[in-house]
């Protein structure tokens, strides 16, 4: 009987447990062969595991904790409250002859934001952006959005600059907060 190589994934489950009789002897019959690609596999699965039960899992410090437990309040339950406001967009640019890139530029409570986003992958576009902080803002933190669910949260640099490479193209909601400060802003990252 010819066995097919089992994926990473066969071989984490095997070793977890996790597969029922017959998968499991299927496995353990491959492993049995010698495959070097296979023993390899499964001997850095067990280091992996020795050298995982080494490093124990500590609680973050409060404040950690705290601000990010705020955080995925935020960008979670953000329209509960009428803390909201709405961004202005100014300019809407769409570059189809050349890049196929989109630039949008906005007006909101938190200062002008721009948001870049050129084509990626098929389905993808990766989005580099500037908010223009108020002084005093340390950081701005941003959720993308589709159709309500968030895709990626990133926060800016210090200097207001920030980026999310690989963002699905259906992306249609930018939120921004700073401390009390909530913006949402409208997307449409279709070039």
């Amino acid at each position: 009987m010819t066995t097919v190589r089992p994926s990473f994934t066969e071989l984490v489950d095997w070793l977890d447990g996790r597969l029922d009789v017959d998968e499991a002897e299927a496995v353990a019959s491959y492993v049995a062969e010698g495959d070097p690609q296979t023993l390899e596999s499964v001997e850095w699965i067990l280091g992996f595991v020795d050298g995982a039960v080494s490093m124990p899992l500590e609680q973050p410090p409060p404040e950690l904790g705290g601000r990010l437990r705020g955080i995925f309040d935020r960008l979670h339950r953000p329209r509960a409250g009428r803390d909201w406001c709405d961004a202005t967009l100014l300019h809407d640019a769409r570059d189809r002859a050349r890049s196929g890139g989109v630039h949008l530029a906005f007006e909101s409570d938190l200062g002008r934001f721009v948001v870049d986003a050129m084509p990626a992958r098929a389905g993808e576009v990766d989005v580099e952006g500037l908010v223009l902080q108020p002084p005093g803002v340390a950081g701005v933190d941003l959720a993308f959005l589709a159709k309500g669910a968030l895709r990626r949260a990133v926060r800016t640099a210090p200097d207001g600059r920030f980026e999310a490479l690989g963002l699905p193209v259906e992306v249609d909601e930018l939120w921004l907060t700073s401390g009390a400060t909530r913006v949402r802003a409208v997307l449409d990252l279709r070039s």
